[in-house]
């Protein structure tokens, strides 16, 4: 469960500020900001993103399909130019059962207003939120025809070092950048780190992201609960009844890196009292010859920012400005495409 957001007698701002009165239902934005309807000019989806066609994803979410616009008149956001059109990945949800209307309005609101006010060259850029005819919610958002990291990996069964490092540094960044703005993830994995043509990774799916700190405020809101894909959640998640959401989206990181490097999930939960697995890392990352998936690693700065990154102790744990100051993270060559504009 995450943790509820409580009105603050101070002005927030408008980005937090939005996440915050969606989530809670409350502010003088809420009417205005929950329905998109109001917020979309007259013309029609297929007019601004062309028609839906063929389905690339599903999930207990919905169904992701490619929108293709023709190109007539260009549209000032474009996604993908491919020949003489332009391609748009439209997220189609459906409601949940027995979920209602207005929970179900601001929920996708809120995912909404997270992922469209971050702009970073490894963060896919949200366009739209708006409702089909049977009143489901369509988000429409930049298309990745690189496909997902996760497809990736099983295909190639493992990645070799430069392309793993390539990968993970501008995840980092996008990590950094979303950190720096207030927000954590909460649900880092490599099904939801997209790739664009030329090796652009982008973090998509903001459905469990949280805003943790409000740009006026000097400290964090500690989360709470346990959310996200059993092998990557945090050990913190398990143990504590709050904690700060950045280290989890960072532990999260290595288990991302060590997917990439090895093919192979480490453990099902990082949690010593139900898999054996991490306990037996919990055990062998003090022993002088190491955990061995982690050894395998043929850098040593590499190894040891790997094991900084999945300390199992939160407040020893490396955060993401330091792994890419570390001597590693600065060796570290991204591809060309990859070296967009950056914070």
């Amino acid at each position: 469960m995450k943790q509820s957001w409580r009105p603050k007698e101070e002005p927030p701002t408008l980005f937090a500020g939005l996440v915050n009165q969606v989530k809670s239902n409350t502010g003088q934005y809420h009417g205005q900001y929950l329905d998109p309807l109001e917020k979309q000019d007259s013309r029609s989806f297929v007019e601004k993103y062309g028609r839906c066609q063929e389905v690339i994803g599903r999930g207990s979410f919905g169904v992701v399909r490619i929108s293709h616009k023709k190109i007539g008149s260009i549209n000032e956001e474009v996604s993908s130019i491919t020949n003489d059109e332009i391609l748009y990945a439209v997220k189609e949800f459906k409601r949940k059962p027995q979920e209602l209307e207005k929970k179900y309005s601001r929920r996708l609101t809120s995912e909404f207003c997270i992922s469209s006010s971050l702009k970073h060259v490894n963060i896919i850029d949200t366009l739209d939120l708006l409702k089909d005819a049977k009143g489901d919610y369509c988000e429409v958002m930049e298309f990745c025809s690189g496909g997902d990291l996760y497809t990736l990996i099983i295909a190639l069964g493992k990645l070799e070092y430069a392309e793993a490092d390539c990968f993970f540094k501008q995840l980092i960044r996008g990590v950094n950048y979303m950190h720096d703005m207030g927000v954590s993830h909460r649900d880092l994995k490599p099904e939801n780190l997209l790739l664009t043509q030329n090796g652009i990774l982008k973090i998509t799916d903001f459905g469990n992201g949280e805003c943790f700190k409000m740009a006026w405020e000097d400290d964090i809101q500690l989360s709470e609960g346990i959310c996200g894909s059993s092998p990557y959640i945090a050990p913190e998640e398990f143990s504590q009844s709050s904690f700060d959401p950045r280290g989890v989206d960072i532990w999260s990181c290595g288990v991302i890196y060590m997917a990439m490097r090895t093919g192979r999930q480490l453990w099902k939960l990082a949690d010593a009292k139900k898999d054996e697995f991490f306990q037996e890392y919990l055990v062998k990352r003090k022993d002088a010859t190491g955990y061995e998936p982690i050894e395998s690693l043929k850098r040593a700065r590499c190894r040891n920012v790997i094991y900084s990154i999945l300390d199992p102790k939160p407040e020893r744990r490396i955060n993401g400005k330091q792994i890419l100051n570390s001597e590693w993270g600065r060796e570290i060559k991204v591809c060309e495409a990859g070296e967009g504009k950056h914070n």
